[in-house]
Order: C-alpha cells, then sequence, then structure tokens
C-alpha cells in the first residue's frame, strides 16, 4: 500500500472528490437539494417545546430527517444505522457531524420516524418536495399513468380458529396487549399472476414525461388497482392523457376519467365472448410504450430501494415507511433531472 510519509491537509478533500468520482449519491444529494425547506413540515410534526423545563435540546430535526432518508436508501435497521453513521465517514459528512457531535441512538432514531408517523408528516414532506419539482419545472404535465405494486410485509402465522376470527374482523379474546402489538391486522393477501402475496399496495400516479412519482396511496393488498385510481387524481391533471393497465379497465374509473376531464388511454381488456378487435390490440401496442414507463419506476424501486417491503406493524406504520420510499425515489430521480436542466438546487 502506497503512503504520504506524513498527513497532507488536504488528504481528506482528495478522498471526498474520489467519492464524487466514482458517483457515490450522497454528495450530489447533498448538493442538489434543499434539505432546510423540510424544516416547516419537520417543525410541524413536533409540540411546541418549553425551553424552560430544561433538559437535553434535541437533535436538530433536518439532521435527523436525513438520517432515515439514510436509513431507506441503504435498508438499514435503525441499530445498523446507528452503527454505520459512527463508521462511515461519508454518513457523517451527509449529515452534517464534526467528530465533536454525538451520533442519536437507535431509539432516538425509531422514536423521530414513530413521531413523524402519528403526525402523518410524509405525506406533507412529499407534497412539499414535489411541489419544488413542479415550480422548477421538473414534471412535465404531458400526461400521466397510474399503477401499483406489492408490498411485502411479514407474514403473521395464527391458528385456525384465531384466522377465522380475523377474517370475521374480530380479534381472539385470549391474545394479551403485548401479542396485539406484534400482530399486524391491516395487512392482507392477495393473488396476482397466481401467486399470493402478503403485504400492502402501493398505488402510484406517474409523470409521463419526467417519471417522478406525483402523488401516492398505501392499502391493504387485497384492494383492486381500480377502485383507488380516483384517489389519485386532482385538478392539476384535467386535460392530460391518463394511461393505465388493463386492470383499471372498468366503467367506474372511465367515469372518473371524464369526471377529471382527462384523455382516457387505459388499455382495454378482452371479456368472456368479447375478444379484442385488432383495432384494439393496436391501440393497446401504442399506448403500452408510455404505460410501461411506470414499470421503470418500480424496477428503481427494486434495484436501487431495496424492493418495495415493510417490516413494521400496520397500515399507518406502512404508509409512512411507502411513503419515504417514494420519496427517496424521486430524491433519485431528481438527481438525473436536475442536471438535464438549468436549476441548480431543489
Amino acid at each position: 500500500m502506497k503512503k504520504r510519509p506524513s498527513r497532507s491537509l488536504f488528504d481528506e478533500q482528495f478522498k471526498h472528490q474520489k467519492l464524487e468520482q466514482i458517483n457515490d449519491v450522497l454528495p450530489r444529494l447533498l448538493r442538489m437539494i434543499n434539505w432546510e425547506a423540510f424544516r416547516t413540515q419537520l417543525d410541524a410534526a413536533f409540540p411546541v417545546r418549553d425551553p424552560k423545563k430544561g433538559g437535553q435540546p434535541p437533535y436538530d430535526r433536518v439532521m435527523m430527517f436525513k438520517a432515515i432518508v439514510l436509513m431507506e436508501l441503504y435498508g438499514l435497521s435503525a441499530e445498523a444505522l446507528e452503527y454505520q453513521i459512527n463508521d462511515r465517514a461519508s454518513f457523517q459528512r451527509f449529515l452534517g457531524l464534526e467528530p465533536q457531535h454525538q451520533v442519536p441512538d437507535s431509539t432516538t432514531i425509531r422514536l423521530f420516524a414513530e413521531q413523524l408517523t402519528g403526525a402523518k408528516a410524509m405525506e406533507q414532506i412529499f407534497a412539499a418536495y414535489h411541489g419544488r419539482l413542479s415550480a422548477a419545472n421538473l414534471v412535465v404535465n404531458e400526461g400521466k399513468i397510474v399503477d401499483a405494486s406489492m408490498v411485502h410485509a411479514p407474514i403473521q402465522h395464527n391458528g385456525r380458529e384465531d384466522r377465522e376470527k380475523l377474517n370475521n374482523g374480530e380479534v381472539p379474546e385470549n391474545w394479551s396487549a403485548r401479542k396485539k402489538a406484534q400482530k399486524d391486522l391491516d395487512a392482507d393477501w392477495t393473488r396476482k399472476h397466481d401467486k399470493s402475496y402478503h403485504g400492502y399496495k402501493n398505488h402510484v400516479k406517474v409523470d409521463a414525461g419526467s417519471k417522478v412519482i406525483d402523488h401516492y396511496v398505501v392499502t391493504p393488498a387485497s384492494v383492486s388497482d381500480g377502485t383507488m385510481a380516483w384517489e389519485l387524481l386532482d385538478e392539476a391533471d384535467q386535460g392530460q392523457d391518463l394511461y393505465a393497465d388493463k386492470g383499471y379497465d372498468w366503467q367506474e374509473v372511465k367515469d372518473g376519467i371524464a369526471l377529471a376531464k382527462m384523455n382516457d388511454c387505459v388499455l382495454k381488456q378482452a371479456r368472456r365472448n368479447k375478444p379484442l378487435s385488432q383495432q384494439d390490440e393496436q391501440r393497446n401496442k401504442e399506448l403500452s410504450r408510455v404505460r410501461a414507463r411506470v414499470e421503470h419506476v418500480f424496477g428503481s424501486m427494486n434495484k436501487q430501494l431495496h424492493s418495495l417491503s415493510v417490516r413494521c406493524i400496520g397500515l399507518a406504520r406502512a404508509t409512512f415507511r411507502v411513503g419515504l420510499t417514494n420519496l427517496c425515489y424521486n430524491f433519485l430521480r431528481s438527481l438525473y433531472l436536475i442536471p438535464r436542466s438549468s436549476v441548480g438546487i431543489v
């Protein structure tokens, strides 16, 4: 191993520049995203603290938010994140921590995420960042795509009698409060392509031009894709094309598209004794070229964000974690969009 006889003043700077050259995302995320702009939404999720009561001052909330972003980007638990922050200089630089600064422990990180979950802050944070992307003209608004992807959750193992009661909407009487806290009563089962899945669904609306996620809704897995289409549309979509796969070829969905004053670009589905005409098949083929762009979004999540899965219990926590995944996807997508625009920071 080659080494200099003595330490240089610029050794740390040279290593930091090397990280930039090998395409490390953290320096670019730190440079291209205005993290301080999230402080308004973060502060709103916490009660006002009376400084007269004393006690240790809280950790900076923007720094803590960046910490849970790290947890999502690298698929870490709170305990693993605490270790990595102490061990990795790149994490410390991203969080703005100096050697004399104390690193938050895993319990503090977990409680911070719980507070954001209870305040439903992720919805506001996601909307605020999307608004900044829109203001910077990074959202094209020349067509929208709706689709849903499975979010895997830990499978619950219950006895036959317990399953029967749960299927009837009842909680077994012999379950203690501790056992109830460890059971996910919101996640459920569904079948897709002859496979069974357990967990939740991430329903998204994606901008067809930029592939930025505009909006999302999280539901149990058994909720049909088409029933959530209305929840994803808003007045800003008026006049645009709406693309969706054959699972959205319902009359109710078409009524919603008409109500939103959008152009129906949903793929047609063959019915029993009503096969698609050659014209319909050609139409589906042409529309699929655009609709397939939403698969790029889910593919990026699986590759860059360690797949869509949650290790928490309950719909509220799952909504927070899936929202964080969607937000991190938009962060990573911004790294592609910002250098190709006149915007320096969003």
